[in-house]
């Protein structure tokens, strides 16, 4: 992985781009990558950028089919890597050969140091403007440009110097400072979209013990043009952009301030804030939908700013952000915030080499995002973060948004409705310190429980025994139940080579990846119990057994069959194995539940024609038929509580 990436994010920017990446791909500094992370633009942005790929490997073009803003297009580029220095570079802006090695070099000076920026000029001429020497904090809670509009000459000879802030044109972050900085999972606050972001990390990285250096050696060109507050070019702007820079400034106040400084800021913030709502009021009215969104947005807005000054108590700890993870404990969840609730406080404490991911597909409310701002409010901020996804989304493209987001070595699903045991964690983890770089796929053991927490059955391995991946191919083709998902923790190297889940798949996309995941590694089985499979409501239905999933699966045996995983008279036993136990498992719950109906269509399953062909195995023949006579006559069979496989984990 190179040192350095270049995070670079366009929208309409034909007329600069091609000259900005001509001086990014100049620098003496060559061990960069360059994303190019393009906001939906509609002139011929992408086609210029893609040219240039062709010619340097180092471009990388990602076209967004919807505009997300300055914030949304690096958050974009910052979530998807992990280079230790990061440039943001403005589409507009030309570097001189040597910004990037002096910027670096900077850097490395001091662990301390989170931020550098350089000297950025409006004109090629020979005494040009000052566009930005960096930033300076005013008492009212805004930032200034440093320097900016002064002619070089004006100024005495500049030299490095520690700085309030630096501007979003041009600056070098460290990646643990991006890290520290993380609220509810992003770097940038994607509310501000384009306007006074870089005052927003100003602000934090102060709060947070983080030092910006001015190094003018550092020298590119950024002509400027975004100025809201010249009121001529104001009244040019577009209507949205108006609307942030008014709420942006409020967002600031609300979640920045300390509470020993929040009346003598609020005095010093109060009249210029009142003047610019009695301006919208007169002449700029679309801009009150500032005070619309507080409104409305209030209680998400609050949990920030307890997030934030929570972090700015804590000292400056660069360790929190600087280690990558061994264990990545992704929480994906869907309008269930109390079992979120309950599956977040089993993790306990959070060691400095574990991040938790909580990815939520709720589209009706907050509840989620309020419920993990409260219950991991104690927790290091670097160590976890919260995503809200698109609406749209299903289970499986947010399995694969956890693993996308996830920074771990290993990654462990720990769905909502499930939890992890007392002490499971520390389990865990020296298990995986030991095997990290060595295993990919390591089973633990697990309990089922009811929604009442009461304990159904204990599936746990009998010994510690790695299965090669022809072996562990074979035991999970043989068994429906061996695999319950928060038992399973996966490298991300095994997620990432076997392509993660596939959306076909549909219910059954789990069989299917942990058979990519064992042929590609196999499985290390550790018999130590760490988590709770909650069998609730949904799950005790027979909604699962019916004809499309058994087509699912035979899908899966023939990826398996065409892959040429295992021999075909084994693969053969296995099939007759999997779908006996899958079908009388389902047929032994609905004749639980009284329901004799249910039961005879999931035994008719095993007359379909993809299985007639399949023989009884001898294991499963007294079962079969006991089954059936039960369903002849009507009778519920006896609790087998203790029996795996009458729970697949389908």
């Amino acid at each position: 992985m190179p040192a350095v990436l270049l995070s670079v994010v366009t929208w309409n920017s034909a007329a600069t781009i091609e000259a900005c990446l001509q001086s990014a791909l100049q620098q003496t500094f060559r061990d960069f990558e360059l994303w190019v992370v393009d906001n939906d633009s509609h002139d011929d942005t992408c086609a210029r950028v893609a040219a240039l790929a062709v010619q340097d490997n180092r471009i990388r073009l990602h076209a967004l089919g919807q505009n997300t803003g300055f914030c949304g297009g690096h958050n974009f580029s910052l979530d998807r890597t992990e280079h230790p220095f990061v440039l943001l570079v403005n589409p507009d802006v030309e570097m001189e050969p040597d910004y990037l090695s002096q910027a670096v070099a900077t850097m490395q000076r001091d662990a301390r140091i989170g931020t550098v920026c350089g000297l950025l000029v409006q004109s090629t001429e020979a005494d040009p403007r000052i566009d930005s020497a960096g930033m300076v904090a005013l008492p009212d809670g805004r930032y200034s440009l440093r320097l900016h509009g002064r002619r070089l000459s004006e100024v005495a000879d500049l030299e490095p110097t520690c700085v309030d802030g630096a501007d979003g044109a041009l600056p070098l972050y460290r990646r643990t400072f991006i890290n520290d900085l993380r609220v509810q999972g992003e770097f940038f606050d994607s509310r501000f979209f384009a306007h006074k972001e870089d005052w927003d990390i100003a602000w934090r990285g102060q709060l947070f013990g983080w030092q910006t250096v001015f190094e003018p050696a550092c020298r590119a060109l950024h002509p400027r043009v975004f100025q809201p507050a010249n009121l001529q070019l104001r009244r040019r702007l577009n209507g949205a952009i108006k609307v942030d820079a008014v709420k942006n400034q409020w967002l600031l106040l609300i979640k920045n301030t300390p509470r020993k400084q929040a009346l003598r800021t609020l005095l010093r913030a109060l009249p210029r804030q009142l003047a610019i709502v009695g301006y919208a009021a007169v002449a700029e009215r679309n801009s009150l939908r500032a005070v619309s969104y507080l409104w409305k947005n209030w209680r998400s807005v609050w949990a920030t700013r307890q997030l934030v000054q929570h972090r700015a108590r804590l000292p400056w700890e660069p360790a929190l952000a600087s280690q990558e993870p061994v264990l990545s404990i992704c929480v994906p969840t869907y309008h269930r915030p109390e079992l979120l609730a309950r599956a977040l406080r089993s993790i306990g404490p959070l060691p400095a080499d574990v991040e938790v991911i909580v990815s939520d597909n709720s589209t009706q409310n907050d509840a989620g995002q309020h419920m993990t701002t409260h219950v991991l409010a104690e927790q290091p901020a670097a160590r976890w973060r919260y995503y809200r996804n698109e609406p749209g989304g299903t289970a499986a493209t947010n399995w694969a948004a956890c693993v996308e987001r996830a920074r771990g070595h290993y990654i462990l699903m720990l769905h909502d409705d499930d939890y992890l045991l007392p002490e499971a964690l520390p389990t865990m983890l020296q298990t995986l310190r030991v095997v990290q770089h060595k295993q990919h796929a390591v089973l633990f053991g697990v309990r089922v429980v009811d929604a009442a927490r009461h304990e159904l059955q204990r599936q746990v391995p009998a010994r510690t025994e790695y299965l090669p991946n022809q072996r562990a191919v074979g035991a999970l083709l043989s068994n429906s139940s061996m695999v319950r998902m928060p038992a399973l923790v996966v490298s991300k190297e095994a997620y990432l080579h076997t392509g993660g889940p596939d959306p076909e798949q549909h219910d059954t996309d789990d069989t299917d990846l942990w058979l990519r995941v064992f042929a590609y590694g196999g499985v290390l089985q550790v018999p130590a119990l760490t988590a709770a499979y909650s069998v609730h409501d949904g799950a005790l239905t027979t909604s699962v057994f019916h004809e499309q999933n058994i087509r699912l699966l035979q899908r899966i045996f023939r990826k398996a069959r065409s892959r040429q995983l295992l021999p075909k008279q084994q693969l053969q036993r296995a099939e007759a194995r999997f779908f006996h136990q899958f079908v009388l498992a389902g047929a032994y719950r609905a004749l639980r539940r009284h329901d004799v109906q249910g039961a005879r269509k999931v035994l008719a399953l095993l007359q379909l024609p993809q299985l007639r062909h399949l023989s009884t195995p001898l294991p499963w023949l007294p079962i079969r038929l006991g089954m059936q006579v039960l369903t002849r006559l009507q009778l519920t069979p006896p609790p087998l509580s203790r029996v795996s496989w009458l729970r697949p984990s389908l």
